[in-house]
């Protein structure tokens, strides 16, 4: 069990990657935190868990709005009493209902906002909360999931691009930041395009491989592990570190 007892936090976990890394934590041992934007998305996901009362929390937040933030990480202090490790998962290229695909000359600023709110916003705020308890815990692990085009801008995904951009950024900073502290701060990126709910639901894509969601699952439990003690302020491929390791990188079709 490399994470048995740990405390741990997912956001954006009821589904998608999230849902992907909670799993992979509960299997471990850990303590887990369930956070999405519905209530009813979380109780489902914490059903399909099954895990004991003790062992397990659901909440409900926004991750753009700091008074939800704030009173997700005092839910967690509360019942856990610290908080081990933190991924910010949620995140999305668009916001829901579109529109997909957009040149930056075209792009509302309305849209622009509400990709960096969620994706680079969330990212700090839940990092700052994170730290709050981390720093006089004396260690902890945050984990900023990022993407491809978080190194490489994609032609007509100008608002998440730069969200990812930031992301990669916000990372090496806060491990330069935070190193003293024992805390490590690193991306993760699943190395290509995942076959998400959203990402299926695009009649383009239907029956085009892509990585299967569960890419993600054992790089992001040796980052929360304490196998990646003192490494920080890198940004992993999921792909590459499975290959690098021995592990299948899954393909699916959308």
């Amino acid at each position: 069990m490399k994470l048995d007892d740990k405390i741990t936090l997912v956001t954006g976990s009821a589904r998608g990657l999230g849902w992907e890394i909670i799993q992979a934590f509960a299997q471990e041992g850990a303590k887990v935190t369930i956070c999405d934007l519905s209530q009813a998305d979380v109780d489902e996901a914490a059903a399909r868990l099954g895990m004991p009362p003790e062992k397990i929390l659901g909440v409900e937040a926004d991750v753009t709005v700091e008074r939800d933030v704030v009173n997700l990480f005092g839910m967690i202090k509360q019942k856990f009493g610290r908080i081990d490790v933190v991924v910010n998962n949620a995140g999305f290229a668009w916001p829901r209902g579109g529109p997909v695909n957009l040149e930056l000359a075209e792009t509302p600023l309305d849209i622009w906002l509400k990709v960096l709110d969620t994706n680079l916003n969330g990212t700090f705020l839940c990092s700052r909360e994170a730290l709050k308890i981390m720093r006089p815990q004396g260690g902890g692990s945050i984990v900023n999931i990022s993407s491809p085009q978080g190194k490489r801008g994609k032609l007509l995904r100008g608002p998440y691009s730069a969200a990812k951009f930031g992301v990669e950024g916000l990372t090496q900073v806060l491990a330069l930041e935070n190193e003293a502290y024992k805390i490590k701060v690193n991306c993760l990126d699943p190395g290509g395009i995942v076959a998400t709910e959203a990402i299926r639901k695009i009649p383009g894509n239907r029956g085009v491989r892509m990585l299967s969601p569960e890419i993600v699952r054992a790089c992001a439990v040796h980052l929360a592990s304490d196998e990646s003690n003192g490494v920080t302020g890198h940004s992993f491929v999921a792909t590459d570190w499975n290959k690098e390791h021995g592990l299948e990188v899954p393909y699916t079709v959308a």
